[in-house]
């Protein structure tokens, strides 16, 4: 299995092979691995990595994935089939998954740090900066999500932190021994506001997710979780990964102010579960 992975880039299919983040992978061949299929639960999608001339996976694959895999995501409640991918030439595989149904694409951008660890980036950021300069903080505190807050948390929305972290984590506790976060809390309201934490961990890397309280949106607030995640990651020696959709602007441009660039991109397609 290494020696697929070792060519593929995205850091959610390294989490899931390391056992840090569940999901699934399914082989064309148990004794000869050429081709694989990650399913990645924080996602709620897949990835194709190996061979795309895989001839089990080209033969066998939609059929299993009918058979198999569909109605447990129509179980799920999800309404399409999520497959990505670096390597265009699977989409003849692809294609025979969604049979009769329009099967779409679209890019993803991955941003990095080129430096080791950004440590220029970050220092020199004044906009970010003054995004918490700006806030008040007499109503408002930042604060980590670690251990000691999970077990001491009193806001009204917590479920609001837990829902966000085993969604991507089998459970909390997977989610404090390898990943970490940050949180706005309003001190007034007793709320969280907006968090930014590991999604997906491989190695030093850590995948960045935010989200913020729909009432708090628009207000600079994921700028200031974001920049104490990523100030976190400098300072620990981490790699903050960022996964962003090129359509999305607002978050493109979160990144770059925090010192990001763009790396690399892959494809995800999808197609309807009902035809």
């Amino acid at each position: 299995m290494q020696h697929i992975i070792y060519t593929y880039s995205t850091l959610e299919v390294w989490a899931v092979v390391s056992g840090y983040n569940p999901g699934r992978i399914y082989v064309d061949d148990i004794s000869n691995i050429t081709a694989a299929l990650v399913w990645i639960q924080g996602q709620s999608g897949f990835q194709l990595i190996g061979d795309p001339q895989s001839e089990p996976f080209m033969k066998e694959l939609p059929a299993f994935m009918r058979t198999h895999i569909e109605p447990e995501l129509a179980e799920l409640t999800l309404d399409s089939v999520k497959n990505g991918v670096q390597d265009e030439r699977w989409e003849e595989v692809l294609r025979n998954m969604a049979d009769k149904r329009e099967l779409s694409s679209d890019n993803q951008h991955v941003y990095r740090f080129h430096s080791p660890q950004g440590t220029e980036h970050v220092k020199g950021n004044e906009q970010a900066n003054n995004d918490v300069q700006l806030l008040d903080w007499n109503a408002v505190q930042l604060v980590r999500v670690d251990s000691a807050l999970m077990h001491d948390l009193k806001v009204a929305n917590s479920s609001f932190l837990e829902d966000k972290i085993t969604y991507f984590w089998s459970t909390v506790d997977d989610f404090l021994k390898h990943g970490f976060g940050y949180m706005l809390v309003h001190e007034q309201n007793n709320e969280i506001m907006s968090i930014c934490l590991s999604g997906f961990v491989a190695g030093q890397a850590h995948a960045i997710d935010i989200e913020t309280v729909e009432a708090y949106r628009n207000r600079g607030y994921a700028a200031v979780v974001a920049k104490a995640f990523v100030e976190a990651c400098r300072r620990e020696g981490l790699q903050p990964y960022w996964d962003c959709s090129p359509d999305n602007t607002g978050s493109i441009r979160l990144a770059e102010r925090l010192g990001m660039v763009f790396d690399f991109d892959y494809t995800v397609y999808w197609y309807p579960l009902s035809s």
